[in-house]
């Protein structure tokens, strides 16, 4: 393209053939421009219009329409200067060949009144040629690597902006003042570029104060555009526990529409559509997964920043939805996590009543009708009267227990030695200095939990019961002789609900939450083969 624009620019040919050479070189910035993905469809109209446009400037004023080609060239090379640093050198080196070209060759044809002395344009015209031709011969390691360039348009718009004040600088100084064209133009660069070092150091001079760079900034980084107001929008509404996801996404969209672009939106599930506006003007359609898309109707064609603006606020939508269903499908998790730890706990509650049971027949079985059997199996009906009543409380309403029972540890002693008499390989003991209260159904919960599961070793032979209260501190014990708690049950034994392969791993986490109400903790204080053994106890000073 430059091989062209400089054969163009310095021959001296029949004016048709330097026109059908100008359309060679539009041709050959076509293929080269950077503007266009190349396999997005052209529109017909417009791109007649454009033909149509071109064609008539470089056949009424060939001169001029190189001038002006030369500043879209310059303005584009010049946009990606800051952009890819990879490629500045040739970059650099191609702006440099298209301003002395514009410079030296077409301004001077173009204004009769311009002269240059002697043979410096033939000069001129080889020195330029030379490096056009070494970019045939420049190695270009990344050209594989390189993707499609970026063009920022402020950039671009300055570059084009300075290259014409340079040339228009040097045609009025020679015009107006009679000053040598390449002494006006020299005087015209060295103002400009001390005018761009100026700007550029009041725009950030990096000497403590803020430069016009941060006043732009703020004035550029509004809070209160449809995109802040979108994101207001969005998080306001997911914080309504009461809509569905549906409701929401339908809701949110209400908002978008409102926006002046917009005309409808319709989204299209697998089994349901969401319409919200009307479905008027040009359409769009975006896929946000295989069985889900959106359709965007806009009030006029939009350009291609307004539709990813568009898209990114659609796709924030989508994941807010997304989110909004992840919030649903916690609060269900949640409500059968709060199912299953109920269940769990009146379990161990039956369990508990099946065990007073147990022990009021062996009771009736032994037969003997002494005072003191018809006390016991008295206590122990009793007790089953008041766990049955608690159980069907807590089937009606799932609250926490308003009453507390409490008793004293004396009473607890004797009641726990009348359940477990008949299991010989348990001992209780009890080491009790001061007989202070405690609740009843924590510590019959967490005895009951700790018996059972030791039964269940079968290496266990030998089981501890020990309950030492004093003035300080309540202290309940249970070990065992069996087989140590595994590493991995262990680090999550009082955090969530696990199971060693038996029941459902929910009565020792119940039993933690259960101890942590009553300001009690719950620890696993050994967990050695031969010696397991678990503490429930209060700091009674704390």
């Amino acid at each position: 393209m430059l091989l062209v624009y400089h054969f163009i620019i310095w021959s001296f040919l029949d004016s048709n053939l330097q026109f059908a050479l100008t359309f060679i070189l539009y041709g050959l910035f076509l293929l080269w421009q950077p503007l266009w993905n190349k396999d997005i469809r052209v529109r017909r109209f417009p791109a007649i219009f454009i033909t149509v446009f071109l064609t008539s400037i470089t056949y009424i004023f060939p001169k001029e329409s190189l001038i002006f080609f030369g500043l879209i060239l310059s303005g584009l090379i010049g946009s990606r200067l800051l952009i890819q640093n990879s490629f500045r050198s040739f970059d650099l080196l191609a702006l440099l060949i298209i301003i002395i070209e514009m410079a030296v060759g077409v301004v001077p044809v173009t204004f009769p009144q311009i002269t240059l002395p002697g043979l410096f344009s033939d000069y001129m015209q080889t020195v330029v040629l030379v490096p056009i031709l070494l970019f045939f011969f420049a190695p270009n390691p990344q050209s594989k690597l390189r993707g499609r360039s970026q063009v920022d348009l402020m950039h671009g718009l300055l570059a084009a902006a300075l290259i014409s004040m340079v040339l228009l600088g040097g045609i009025v100084i020679n015009l107006l003042y009679g000053v040598d064209y390449l002494d006006g133009l020299l005087l015209t660069v060295f103002i400009v570029s001390t005018l761009t070092i100026g700007i550029s150091w009041f725009w950030n001079p990096g000497v403590g104060y803020s430069g016009i760079g941060a006043l732009w900034n703020r004035y550029a980084m509004t809070i209160g555009g449809p995109f802040e107001v979108w994101i207001n929008t969005l998080t306001t509404l997911i914080e309504d526990r009461f809509l569905t996801p549906m409701e929401y996404l339908e809701t949110a969209c209400e908002h978008l529409v409102d926006n002046d672009w917009l005309n409808g939106i319709q989204w299209n599930f697998e089994n349901k559509r969401i319409k919200v506006g009307e479905e008027l003007g040009p359409r769009m359609e975006y896929n946000l997964g295989p069985n889900m898309g959106v359709d965007i109707y806009y009030k006029s064609n939009p350009g291609f920043a307004l539709e990813q603006h568009t898209i990114l606020l659609i796709r924030m939508a989508y994941q807010f939805y997304l989110a909004k269903q992840n919030q649903e499908k916690v609060r269900a998790q949640e409500h059968f996590a709060t199912i299953h730890h109920t269940g769990a706990r009146l379990t161990h509650d039956i369990k508990n009543i099946l065990q007073s049971i147990k022990a009021s027949l062996e009771i009736l079985l032994d037969g003997s009708n002494n005072a003191y059997q018809q006390k016991l199996l008295q206590g122990n009906l009793f007790q089953i009267s008041e766990r049955l009543e608690n159980t069907l409380n807590k089937l009606k309403t799932p609250k926490l227990d308003t009453q507390v029972q409490i008793t004293d540890c004396q009473s607890w002693m004797d009641s726990l030695n009348i359940r477990y008499r008949n299991i010989s390989k348990l001992e209780i003991h009890g080491d009790i200095e001061e007989n202070v209260s405690l609740p009843m159904d924590l510590f019959d919960s967490v005895v009951d939990n700790l018996i059972n599961n030791a039964l269940k070793k079968e290496s266990s032979q030998h089981i501890t019961v020990r309950l030492h209260s004093n003035k300080d501190v309540i202290l309940l014990s249970v070990c065992d002789d069996g087989e140590a708690v595994n590493q991995e049950i262990e680090s999550n034994l009082f955090v969530q609900p696990v199971s060693s392969g038996s029941g459902m791993g929910i009565g020792l986490y119940q039993s933690s939450i259960m101890a942590g109400a009553f300001n009690f903790e719950l620890e696993l204080s050994q967990n050695e083969t031969g010696k397991v053994c678990f503490n429930l106890f209060q700091h009674l000073s704390d």
